[in-house]
């Protein structure tokens, strides 16, 4: 009888490059949660490296795996940018026949497949496929992520929520050029199981629309599309002064309001925990994967714990004197 065994072992052919070696491997913690990176190509250990290099280990939830194939594809054209999809616990990100991922996010499993133009490309990797993919099973998987800035006064955790161009990042920043301590300026979580008022972020950069310079000259740096909006990223160990931390207990849960009006002084709005939820509440992740009711009383927990408020403002130096005065009160 012919085994398997002894088939297989005829076989040379990999047609679907499922068992190309990955000997480059690395466990990072972003948010202090544990992914493992595996690789062919060592540039892809490095990306991740700048990225949550300096992130510590504070979480012992089930790793999740990004798995990233650089193929011997020639072309040397710069893939475009990718377009993402899902359907039940799979999610696919296709720049075009040669660069493309697929993620598992039930399981907490991903690779990318990748031609040598676009793993050369460190912004493209880093961006589009290794923080994205991290990123999203990780929300699938233990996290709540809201779009939100995060920094913390004596102990005093302010989460800023706001569309894109709420002045998240302006804030946050100016806060941290108070002394505040700086989590985050646009991405801002929660672990999902475990109810407590606390913070996760990822102090390695600010994300700023150019404009920003106009209230900060200071800045400066490349300007890329990030969501098709221009964005300026700067690392923040080329700032001066920058306070971080990676997590923080949440006091109060700001809805940002920055009016133009140079005259009008800071207030803070009462909102009702209805409004809150509904504003804080959203599921971009297929319904199938089951877990909108725990991502919900997530965010039930955080609002229970934290008081709540719009917070409408013009200038950024009266803003910062009312937040602080609030910490002190409470």
């Amino acid at each position: 009888m012919i085994k398997p065994a002894s088939v297989m072992a005829r076989v040379s052919a990999d047609p679907l490059g499922s068992s190309i070696p990955l000997p480059h491997r690395h466990v990072l913690f972003p948010y202090g949660l544990p992914v493992q990176i595996k690789s062919n190509d060592l540039s892809a250990i490095r990306i991740a490296e700048d990225s949550w290099g300096s992130c510590h280990s504070r979480h012992q939830e089930r790793p999740i795996e990004i798995r990233v194939v650089v193929s011997n594809c020639a072309r040397r054209r710069k893939p475009p940018p990718p377009i993402f999809r899902a359907q039940g616990n799979l999610m696919t990100i296709v720049a075009d026949a040669q660069n493309y991922a697929c993620c598992d996010l039930a399981r907490g499993l991903g690779f990318a497949m990748l031609t040598p133009a676009a793993a050369r490309n460190r912004e493209y990797l880093r961006y589009y496929f290794i923080e994205a993919m991290a990123y999203t099973m990780l929300d699938a998987l233990h996290l709540v992520i809201f779009h939100a800035a995060c920094t913390s006064f004596r102990g005093r955790g302010f989460v800023f929520v706001g569309d894109s161009g709420a002045g998240k990042s302006s804030l946050a920043y100016a806060c941290a050029k108070s002394g505040w301590s700086y989590l985050s300026d646009d991405a801002t979580a929660i672990l999902r199981r475990r109810p407590r008022n606390i913070a996760l972020g990822n102090p390695r950069t600010f994300r700023f629309r150019p404009a920003a310079t106009e209230l900060f000259p200071e800045l400066n740096g490349p300007i890329r599309l990030r969501n098709l909006k221009p964005t300026m990223e700067i690392p923040v160990d080329a700032l001066t002064g920058i306070r971080t931390s990676e997590v923080c207990p949440v006091h109060f849960i700001l809805f940002l309001r920055r009016t133009k009006d140079r005259f009008a002084s800071p207030t803070l709005l009462p909102i009702d925990r209805e409004s809150a939820l509904q504003r804080l509440f959203y599921q971009q992740l297929p319904e199938e994967l089951e877990i909108a009711e725990e991502r919900f009383r997530a965010i039930e927990a955080l609002l229970d714990g934290s008081q709540v408020f719009e917070f409408v403002y013009s200038d950024l130096e009266s803003a910062i004197r009312m937040l602080q005065s609030l910490a002190g009160e409470s």
